[in-house]
């Protein structure tokens, strides 16, 4: 009797251990499997963030000395997408960029305009913009030495008329619309035909013009078309003509007359 009794004791206890051990694996993989599945979500969640989150558009542009550049075009954009943007140049003095977007060069070099939105503060886009000169070595060498021969004695808005006029005889249509077929046209520029501007360009190349003609040949090469005479800017768009005496003169700086 005994026996039968402790035997049967022995069985109960068997029984109840598997069945703590069944309860503790079951325990164990429904943690497992809630683990997995957070685990799941938590990648799911990062992989729409990461999606929903674009990357900056880069991309860099060149552009002349006083010309402009759309971004509107660069980043074929409508008007009504580019009133949600903001526009920053990083050097206001190479190139400015406006509320529309519309960068102007305004001198050799290089900025990066950044585009951010308005609404959320992030960076829709970065612009590298190289500004260069409108011009080469040889017209830089060739226009300082002309104005030298002509307008060397004259203040700053002399010279640089000088460069105007001839810049504008390029585009005219009237005369040749090269520099140096301007300059060296029969019977327009007397230096060019005397000798004086050989022995300019001579003095260009040992360093002996002064650095206010090349200045001005700089700016007249690079598009500008105005003077400062006085207090006030005036535009010399539509001059063709200079000299000691010019019939018809509708500008006078210093020794000459203009029209």
């Amino acid at each position: 009797m005994k026996r039968h009794i402790l035997t049967l004791f022995l069985l109960v206890f068997v029984l109840s251990a598997s069945s703590m051990v069944a309860v503790n694996a079951a325990e164990e993989e429904t943690q497992e499997v809630t683990t997995a599945t957070i685990e799941e979500e938590t990648t799911t969640v990062q992989e729409t963030v990461k999606v929903a989150k674009k990357e900056t558009i880069k991309v860099t542009k060149k552009v002349k000395v006083n010309k402009t550049l759309k971004l509107k075009k660069v980043l074929s954009l409508s008007k009504k997408k580019m009133k949600k943007y903001d526009f920053v140049s990083s050097k206001t003095a190479v190139a400015t960029v406006n509320e529309k977007g519309i960068v102007r060069a305004t001198k050799k070099g290089k900025t990066v305009i950044t585009v951010t939105s308005k609404k959320t503060g992030d960076v829709y886009a970065k612009i590298t913009v190289k500004v260069k000169n409108r011009y080469n070595a040889t017209q830089l060498r060739l226009m300082s030495s002309i104005i030298f021969c002509e307008a060397g004695a004259e203040s700053y808005a002399g010279k640089k008329a000088v460069g105007i006029v001839i810049m504008n005889r390029i585009k005219s249509g009237s005369f040749p619309n090269t520099l140096a077929g301007v300059i060296y046209q029969r019977g327009q520029f007397t230096p060019a035909a005397t000798g004086f501007l050989s022995r300019a360009l001579n003095k260009y190349d040992n360093g002996n013009i002064p650095q206010a003609c090349i200045n001005a040949a700089k700016e007249t090469l690079n598009g500008e078309n105005s003077v400062v005479l006085g207090s006030s800017e005036t535009s010399m768009a539509n001059f063709l003509f200079f000299s000691r005496y010019v019939a018809g003169c509708r500008l006078k700086i210093g020794g000459h007359m203009f029209k």
